[in-house]
């Protein structure tokens, strides 16, 4: 999928369109009134579900209803739904539930007794507790981006999957790594147009013996109209769920860090401690990538290219970094980009990119600094610093009270 979804001058200025917003595919997924639906916070036990995925911000933008999430997502499109089934949760029944966001409810696609999804996971045993899957939407993504949005949507649901780790290990929970079969998007009733990229587990294994659901569940359109683009759809489809488990910082502020994370589109460069740059610059990076810090402005750091917390090449790269990120004149403010690259360019690269991406995010918010994810630039024009493959931006500098948004 790389030489398909490169971006390069030509190929920009060959594609200038305007957008009609009226036309944008519906963001969140819908099922019929008639389904059984609860209140997520009736459940406290739950709370690591609320706090994976919700809304932070709503407003009103040319009459239309303008919804910002606790993770960041390009364009703001927002393309992952949750699943989870339940088993053994006191006041629940035990089902398989669409986790409404926009209502703050689970809502039953299924009740389950001696059935689940856990043979599709390699279980013959039943699963007490939770079972997590995360689907991608691709037409949410595609809609602005094309195959670009490729891209995007496994850098998406990196940030999601971060969040989703945080939240549970917040609440003093821990993971279970699945092992995923073919089959299970489509026994969730799913068609070409949606498919699970993420399962994990938040219990564990009974003694009772499981069957496999016997028929598939409900189809629901994830958008309310849908158009084709088969290449980005068979990419999407072709690939295994994700089922590593990233490591997270774990912080007593989460809730709080979670619910004011914000794409910052403004820095003030005379609010940020040099320190807070060295800080960033120790979060652990996942043996895929490479990430590379370009401190732009400082108080007293040398300017240049930083690789393991050291000054590699030094000077000033400003013009060449805001040019290399589209020509986005709001780069020209940030103290430091830093630039996340993998050998290997696929979809498990891009997760592990956009899980790197969340932490930067929420150290950020930790230290009051601005901090926005970039998944635009000139492809071929990063290998001037690595000869690996760009994944990702982020464009982190000092805070101004006046935010607005690109990513989220």
């Amino acid at each position: 999928m790389r030489e398909s979804t490169l971006l390069t001058p030509k190929k920009i200025a060959d594609n200038q369109s305007f957008l009609d917003w009226d036309t944008q595919p519906e963001m969140f997924k819908h099922y019929p009134q008639f389904c059984y639906r609860v209140p997520i916070a009736d459940f406290p036990s739950l709370l690591w579900l609320k706090e994976t995925r919700k809304i932070t911000d709503e407003r009103t933008v040319v009459n239309k209803p303008y919804r910002r999430l606790n993770v960041p997502s390009a364009g703001n499109l927002h393309p992952i739904e949750m699943y989870v089934q339940i088993r053994n949760v006191t006041g629940l029944l035990s089902g398989i539930y669409h986790f409404d966001v926009l209502h703050e409810e689970l809502v039953m696609i299924a009740e389950i007794a001696g059935e689940g999804i856990e043979p599709y996971l390699g279980l013959n045993t039943r699963f007490n507790g939770a079972i997590v899957m995360l689907s991608l939407v691709p037409f949410r993504s595609g809609w602005k981006y094309g195959l670009r949005a490729w891209r995007y949507l496994y850098l998406d649901l990196g940030h999601q999957i971060a969040t989703f780790v945080a939240s549970v290990r917040h609440f003093g929970l821990s993971l279970t790594k699945m092992s995923v079969h073919n089959g299970l998007s489509q026994i969730m009733g799913m068609g070409y147009d949606e498919t699970i990229a993420a399962v994990y587990g938040i219990g564990e294994p009974s003694t009772r013996p499981v069957k496999p659901l016997s028929k598939p569940l409900m189809h629901v359109q994830p958008t309310d109209y849908t158009l084709p683009i088969e290449q980005l759809y068979s990419e999407i489809q072709a690939q295994l769920p994700y089922t590593d488990v990233p490591l997270t910082a774990k912080r007593e502020n989460f809730i709080a860090l979670n619910t004011i994370r914000r794409s910052a589109r403004e820095f003030n460069t005379d609010t940020i401690d040099d320190s807070a740059l060295r800080e960033l610059m120790q979060l652990p990076v996942p043996f895929s990538l490479e990430v590379l810090f370009v401190v732009l402005q400082a108080h007293s750091m040398q300017q240049g290219i930083y690789r393991n917390g050291k000054c590699d090449v030094d000077g000033n790269f400003l013009s060449e970094i805001v040019h290399l990120l589209l020509d986005q004149r709001f780069i020209a403010g940030a103290n430091m980009v830093v630039l996340i690259y993998a050998e290997h360019f696929n979809a498990a690269s891009h997760i592990e990119a956009g899980v790197y991406a969340q932490e930067l995010y929420a150290a950020c918010e930790y230290h009051g600094i601005g901090c926005s994810g970039i998944g635009a630039f000139y492809d071929h024009e990063a290998s001037r610093w690595s000869d690996k493959s760009l994944l990702y931006a982020v464009a982190i500098g000092g805070k101004n009270d006046y935010r607005c948004t690109k990513r989220d």
